[in-house]
């Protein structure tokens, strides 16, 4: 197969992860972002061209694709919505991603430790433990809050997956079930759609641990930490992902992964660019640097592949990456000596390329925004805010961290 464009090669990296199954009729990639550079254009095009011979009767088949790209609408630019806390207030703010990043203050309450996803046009903020409820905003009325309803007392919800504007699903970390909901009902007497017993695959305390979530096509995966309660939380052992059937709502599969601890920072399950497997962080032992780093699952054939980048590798705990390009990752580490560090590295080459900010306070967060600049949330005092990153020479672009009241925690992204 041949695929020509100034973007095409994300798609063969994705045709080629097909493998052998590659020949079954109605088999889809996973899905794969394009970047369309508009530089000072309001609008710009791309076509991709792609012929495949048949190895039998050697037909040719060729295809094209245009895609154009056009800039946010007058009114419409893209924001973050970010999540500020000081563990005692929670509160959100919104940050334009375009210069010169104008702040405003939202007025809706939410829980003091709390996450957002962004899905359609839904903001969603988890509020954790002893929040214990999911709450839908609509960011076109100034993200008030059109439902909130209970996961359950004690349930510390940690990630909603949406599959659609009627279903979506949450996990409780203190719980056994994972929840299916409706983000959409009318009320919350019709949130609760049903239930998952994941305990099968807990530890000896009977709890999961579940944790964050990807939907890949009809399948939902869900990363099982398996922390043992009865001996403070230690790693019972390796960590797992359950793969769900969403039509059917029900377990289909488990993965055993190559470490223990599958720990997010809570941004959702992370997939590859262009391969489209994803990659679990899996922390280990939190007291020691060592037997933990981040290993791809590929989503079709439920294998793990062990770590491709190690702790050893990037000198501390993961406790948040995003990965650009199959030679470019970020990621936030917690070394020995206790200090977070802001790095880049090179998966195929397991180096670390640049530290870029170093600090005895807490990094909560980083994130790609939709303009392919780097976001991280810094906690540092007495200053903290968000930073800006250009993610081609890692150099900052904010000359100081932009101010949003309380110290940021978790973003998402508005389009």
């Amino acid at each position: 197969m041949r695929v020509r464009g100034s973007a095409g090669r994300p798609v063969l990296d994705a045709v080629r992860a097909l493998g052998t199954r590659a020949a079954v009729a109605d088999l889809c990639t996973a899905e794969v972002p394009l970047r369309v550079r508009l530089g000072h254009r309001k609008r710009r095009a791309l076509a991709l061209r792609a012929s495949a011979r048949e190895p039998g009767s050697r037909a040719l088949d060729s295809d094209r694709l245009r895609l154009a790209c056009a800039g946010a609408a007058k009114g419409k630019a893209s924001r973050a919505v970010v999540v500020t806390t000081d563990f005692e207030t929670g509160l959100l703010a919104t940050v334009g991603v375009s210069p010169p990043h104008p702040v405003a203050r939202a007025d809706t309450p939410i829980h003091s430790d709390a996450v957002v996803r962004i899905a359609g046009d839904r903001a969603f903020v988890v509020n954790r433990f002893l929040g214990d409820n999911l709450q839908v905003l609509d960011p076109a009325r100034g993200l008030a809050t059109v439902l909130q309803c209970s996961t359950g007392a004690g349930s510390n919800p940690h990630d909603v997956a949406v599959v659609g504007p009627h279903k979506a699903y949450v996990t409780r970390y203190d719980e056994r079930e994972l929840w299916v909901v409706d983000p959409g009902a009318s009320s919350c007497a019709g949130f609760r759609l049903g239930a998952i017993d994941l305990s099968p695959w807990g530890d000896a305390d009977g709890l999961p641990e579940m944790d964050q979530m990807a939907l890949v096509g009809d399948r939902l995966f869900v990363t099982l930490e398996r922390l043992d309660r009865t001996r403070r939380f230690a790693p019972a052992d390796r960590s797992r992902l359950v793969v769900l059937d969403t039509t059917a709502d029900a377990v289909v599969g488990t993965v055993e992964l190559t470490g223990a601890n599958a720990f997010g920072d809570a941004s959702g399950l992370v997939r590859e660019p262009g391969s489209g497997k994803l990659v679990v962080s899996e922390a280990g032992n939190i007291l020691r640097t060592g037997d933990g780093g981040l290993e791809r699952v590929d989503p079709f054939t439920l294998a793990a592949e062990g770590f491709f980048v190690t702790e050893d590798d990037l000198g501390g705990h993961v406790v948040d990456f995003v990965l650009v390009s199959p030679t470019k990752g970020y990621a936030i580490v917690l070394d020995d000596q206790l200090r977070n560090l802001l790095v880049a590295f090179d998966p195929s080459q397991r180096v670390v390329t640049r530290r870029m900010l170093t600090s005895i306070h807490y990094l909560p967060d980083i994130a790609l925004a939709p303009d392919g600049t780097l976001w991280l949330a810094d906690d540092s005092l007495p200053a903290p805010g968000i930073r800006i990153f250009d993610t081609l020479s890692d150099r900052q672009l904010t000359s100081r961290a932009i101010d949003v009241g309380l110290p940021p925690f978790a973003m998402g992204f508005l389009p």
